[in-house]
């Protein structure tokens, strides 16, 4: 289902009307539009909006250059978008139809669940995505102030999507994944973790082990440190053959069967011999 309008900011900045493509290029318009679609529904005060706009304050009255932006984005918006509120503006269109918010919405919804119906929350919820957040927006203040926590909210989802894979057993598909994320952020370590896991439970050990010797040289080499708890513990098991990281089934194939006692028939057998003559 379409609204009105939608807007994306997690990737190059996107304005759809009725589904429809609309054109805000100009880089003051954009910068007004993100920062009231990031506070949707919330009034945002001119001299914030100023910030965002102007590295230096704008000559002459601040709340006036901020209007005259305001009224170029209405242009293109239609006027009952953007509402003016005690020297404050309010992007008055619903918290879904802006991505950000569609994704930190699926995302609590995901953390209330688990199993299949968790899996399938985060993958909507990152589906959201089609890039850096605020990609294109020309506001250093703004890209600042929310880009940092944008992505580390990702991380986090992806994380868990990540453990969920592969807990139910699909490693194979997750290592091209695990390979291209720890090119972006090589020295997360919880990546490289994940990543040995996925290789070794591919039957591909001598690459999980060599994978543990790039990530141990990058930290040494880049931060002067040794890899933290659970990537060494990650990689002792890997080299023990440890159930830690083997994969689910192998894990059950491994499991010893517990006999449950055959109470009652011992006790029968038990309650003949006693009717039995001597």
């Amino acid at each position: 289902m379409h609204h009105p309008l939608e807007i994306g900011l997690l990737g190059p900045m996107r304005v759809l009307a009725q589904g429809q493509p609309v054109a805000v290029t100009a880089p003051r318009p954009q910068v007004i539009l993100a920062a009231l679609a990031i506070d949707v529904g919330q009034p945002v005060s001119s001299m914030a909006l100023a910030r965002y706009l102007w590295t230096d304050e704008p000559r002459g009255d601040t709340r006036r250059a901020v209007a005259t932006v305001v009224t170029r984005l209405r242009q293109d918006l239609g006027t009952d978008v953007i509402r003016s509120t005690d020297g404050a503006y309010l992007l008055a269109i619903p918290a879904e139809a802006v991505d950000v918010h569609r994704f930190r919405s699926l995302s609590r919804a995901a953390r209330s669940t688990d199993g299949p119906a968790e899996l399938n929350l985060l993958d909507r919820a990152l589906g959201c995505w089609r890039g850096e957040p605020l990609q294109n927006v020309s506001s250093d203040a703004l890209v600042a102030e929310h880009a940092p926590t944008l992505g580390e909210e990702w991380y986090a989802a992806t994380q868990r999507r990540v453990d969920l894979l592969l807990a139910a057993g699909r490693h194979a598909d997750l290592v091209p994944h695990l390979r291209g994320l720890t090119v972006r952020q090589p020295l997360r370590e919880w990546l490289w973790s994940r990543l040995i896991v996925a290789l070794y439970r591919c039957g591909r050990q001598a690459e999980a082990l060599q994978a543990y010797r790039d990530v141990r040289q990058l930290l040494a080499d880049q931060l002067g440190i040794v890899p933290g708890p659970e990537l060494t513990a990650t990689h002792h098991a890997v080299l023990n053959h440890s159930f830690a990281v083997a994969a689910p089934a192998a894990v059950r194939r491994a499991r010893p069967v517990t006999r449950q006692p055959r109470v009652r028939r011992l006790v029968r057998l038990r309650f003949r011999a006693e009717l039995r003559p001597a």
